[in-house]
């Protein structure tokens, strides 16, 4: 069966507030348009119902009327390319070009034709003259992801064509006079990376105006939940298209697995393993293993391994309830050095005359 399709570079941006049992995201568009599919990408949405959200996009929207540079900080898969094209749809840009570069895909020789243009005969293979980036992006706005992974001496260039609005391609001695926004984005330090002596300070200070960092998922549960209702509604309904597909639900135990994954790939990571969980799921109903299988065996914390059985024939409480007792009567001795008193008060417990009820409840293999 073929990948659905995903969302547009034209992203949507969607403030969901009142999530639904059923996963019908539809009630939470708020009148922003549906963009069309290309299936080149995870979804470019920006799904949020976090305080600190929340904050950041009313900035975000408010820096955008403001022709000024942006500097975007955050884990992969954050979503800061998707933050970049609603500053750019939000500002007086929005009619003209937004080009979208990624620094770090681009091989270290090629970097400056690429930004910059090139002659013809500037270099072997150049058998015809062409523009760069920057200079598509006239009237518009550039959006330079990964901008920490440009060598040093590109940055020095970077830095003038921002300081004299002009650039100057490879082989050429003429410069060309142009007029954008300049958004970056990076998934480093950059002060540190300045410190190192790896970023050049002048230009993090010319891009660092408004800066804005995206938190990790696991640092917004609120909006996990969202997230999760949100890419189940889509995948749905780009899935309706194949005979036969039936809309999928997830039960209780595979949510509960989600939302205590860790998700280091972030929203991307998300979105990527509620399709393949879709996708090899029977019937209409998504189950935990199917969200385990889906999660390659990786990063699940602890809880969510208890959390999410399902009942059936070899299903007891009094296992998982020993597992959990196993696991923190050896970590609280292990980290107490032996030391019974600590270890009690490490778990919370009132005295060791409880600590020794509850190994005799949950008989411990490891004493």
């Amino acid at each position: 069966m073929p990948l659905p399709p995903q969302v547009s570079p034209s992203e949507w941006i969607l403030n969901v507030t009142e999530p639904d049992d059923e996963g019908d995201a539809s009630d939470h568009h708020h009148g922003l348009i549906d963009a069309p599919f290309d299936g080149t990408s995870f979804p470019h949405e920006l799904v949020y119902d976090s305080p600190v959200m929340k904050t950041l996009v009313r900035r975000a929207r408010h820096v955008a009327a403001l022709d000024f540079p942006v500097l975007i900080q955050g884990e992969s898969g954050t979503g800061k390319d998707v933050l970049a094209r609603m500053i750019h749809h939000a500002s007086a840009r929005q009619n003209h070009p937004f080009i979208c570069v990624n620094c770090g895909a681009i091989p270290e020789n090629l970097v400056e034709a690429e930004l910059f243009g090139h002659e013809k005969g500037a270099f072997t293979g150049a058998v015809l003259a062409r523009n760069g980036y920057i200079a598509e992006a006239d009237k518009g706005t550039l959006f330079l992801d990964e901008i920490g992974e440009l060598p040093l001496s590109t940055q020095v260039k970077l830095l003038r064509v921002i300081q004299e609005r002009e650039v100057i391609a490879v082989g050429s001695v003429h410069p060309r006079k142009v007029d954008f926004r300049i958004l970056a984005a990076t998934n480093r330090d950059l002060l540190q990376e300045v410190s190192r002596g790896r970023f050049r300070n002048d230009l993090f200070h010319r891009l660092a105006v408004a800066v804005f960092t995206i938190p990790p998922l696991r640092e917004r549960q609120e909006d996990l939940a969202a997230l999760i209702q949100v890419f189940v509604s889509m995948i749905n309904r780009d899935m309706l298209v194949h005979t036969g597909y039936k809309k999928r639900k997830l039960t209780d135990n595979a949510r509960t697995l989600l939302l205590h994954h860790g998700w280091p790939g972030n929203i991307r990571e998300l979105y990527n393993t509620l399709l393949r969980a879709i996708l090899w799921s029977e019937n209409n109903v998504v189950k935990s293993k199917d969200i385990q299988e889906a999660m390659f065996g990786i990063h699940i914390v602890p809880p969510a391994t208890i959390l999410g059985r399902e009942f059936g024939r070899d299903f007891k409480l009094t296992d998982l309830l020993t597992q959990v007792a196993d696991h923190y009567f050896e970590k609280a001795l292990r980290e107490s050095g032996g030391n019974k008193s600590l270890a009690t008060r490490l778990l919370g417990l009132p005295n060791a005359t409880t600590f020794s009820n509850w190994k005799r409840k949950y008989p411990w293999k490891k004493t």
